[in-house]
C-alpha cells in the first residue's frame, strides 16, 4: 500500500471514531489482562496468522475482555448486521468485521504506546462492535438457536478470510445503506484510500429507512448552531440560514453555509442527528420549520451493509459482493 505507517495509523484511528461516535473514555491503571494479541508477518507466502484472541475494554461494565476470534467475530457479525439477512450478505460481513478489527489490532499491537491495555472498545450492552451469547438470548428469545446457528455457520464458511490490497489488511469501513453510491474516503474522513472509493449500490433505494426526514424549529436551529458556533449571526430572512451546498461524487453534502458559518455536512449531520450527510432542506415559511429530507443511513464508506444484502439477493456471493465494495482488492486466507 502507498502509504506510510504513521499516516495509515492516523487513517485507522480517525474512521474507528467515525464509525463508533463514542468518546473516549480512560482506563485506570489497575486495569490488567494478560492478552494474547495476534501478529502478522510478511513473506513470501503472503500475511500468517499467528494468534488468536481479541483483547477488547467492554464499556458497558469496565471490564477488559480476552476473547477467541472465532467467538469474537460470531458477537461481531450479530452486533453489526441483521441476523435475517442473506447467508452471503452475512459472510460478506464476516469476512469486513474480521478484516476490520484484525487491522485495528495489529495497529495497537504496532503502536509504540503502551499506556493502553485493550486493543480496542466494545459495549455488549449497546450491541456495539460485539456482544455476548447472554445479549444473543435476551434480543432473540425463543429463536435464539435459529439465529445462532445462522450467524455461526456464516462465521464458521469463511473464519480466517480477510481482505488485502498489496499484501496489506485494509481498512475495511461498512455503513448501513448508502444514498445510491458510496463515498471516497477522501471526502469523508480525508483519507485517501483507493479502495475507498465511489462504487454504484443501487439496491440501498429499496432498503427500508432509505429516506428520513427531520423537522428542526426556527428557534431550535438558532439554538443548536450558536451551541455550537458562538460567534454566528443570522440573516433576519430564515431563508437564507442555510444555503450554497457543495456535494461530493456521491451526492453527500461535504460544505455548506450556515447563517455566517461555513460547515461540513458531517457538521450539520451530527448537529441535527441526520442519518447521513446526504440531505436536501427546505424552509416552510407557514410551520418556520428547517425540513430536511436525508437519504441513507451512515457515512457512506465502504460496504453498504443493505447494499450487500440486495446483491445476496440477486444471487452474488460473498466475495463478488466484497470484490464490488472494495474494489480491486483480494479475499485471502490469512494461513494459505
Amino acid at each position: 500500500m502507498k502509504i506510510s505507517f504513521k499516516r495509515n495509523l492516523f487513517f485507522s484511528l480517525i474512521l474507528f471514531m467515525c464509525l463508533i461516535l463514542i468518546p473516549l473514555l480512560s482506563v485506570g491503571k489497575s486495569v490488567k489482562c494478560e492478552c494474547n494479541l495476534t501478529q502478522f508477518k510478511e513473506n513470501k507466502n503472503g500475511l500468517k496468522h499467528q494468534s488468536s484472541h481479541f483483547c477488547v475494554l467492554d464499556e458497558s461494565n469496565g471490564k477488559i475482555l480476552n476473547i477467541p476470534d472465532k467467538e469474537f467475530l460470531y458477537g461481531a457479525v450479530t452486533a453489526e448486521m441483521p441476523a435475517k439477512f442473506e447467508i452471503e450478505a452475512l459472510k460478506a460481513q464476516a469476512v469486513a468485521s474480521y478484516t476490520y478489527f484484525c487491522k485495528l489490532r495489529n495497529d495497537f499491537e504496532n503502536s509504540s504506546d503502551k499506556s493502553r491495555k485493550y486493543a480496542f472498545k466494545v459495549n455488549t450492552e449497546k450491541w456495539l462492535n460485539y456482544v455476548s451469547e447472554n445479549q444473543m438470548h435476551k434480543k432473540w428469545g425463543s429463536e435464539f438457536d435459529k439465529y445462532y446457528i445462522k450467524i455461526k455457520d456464516a462465521v464458521d464458511s469463511v473464519f480466517g478470510e480477510v481482505i488485502e490490497d498489496e499484501g496489506n489488511l485494509i481498512l475495511a469501513a461498512y455503513h448501513a445503506i448508502s444514498s445510491g453510491k458510496t463515498e471516497k474516503s477522501a471526502d469523508v474522513f480525508g483519507g485517501d484510500l483507493k479502495y475507498l472509493t465511489n462504487v454504484e449500490s443501487p439496491g440501498d433505494k429499496f432498503a427500508s429507512g432509505y429516506e428520513t426526514t427531520v423537522e428542526i424549529s426556527e428557534g431550535k436551529f438558532r439554538e443548536l448552531i450558536s451551541k455550537k458556533w458562538s460567534d454566528c449571526t443570522f440573516d433576519d430572512n430564515s431563508e437564507n440560514w442555510i444555503r450554497d451546498i457543495v456535494r461530493t461524487d456521491a451526492g453527500m453534502v461535504k460544505e455548506v453555509s450556515v447563517a455566517s458559518h461555513k460547515a461540513k455536512g458531517t457538521e450539520i449531520r451530527e448537529i441535527f442527528s441526520l442519518r447521513s450527510s446526504d440531505f436536501n432542506v427546505d424552509y416552510n415559511k407557514e410551520s418556520k420549520k428547517f425540513i430536511f429530507k436525508v437519504f441513507g443511513y451512515g457515512h457512506g464508506v465502504g460496504m453498504s451493509q443493505c447494499g450487500a444484502q440486495y446483491m445476496a439477493q440477486q444471487g452474488s456471493d460473498y466475495k463478488k459482493i466484497l470484490e464490488w465494495y472494495y474494489p480491486n482488492t483480494s479475499v485471502v486466507h490469512l494461513n494459505k
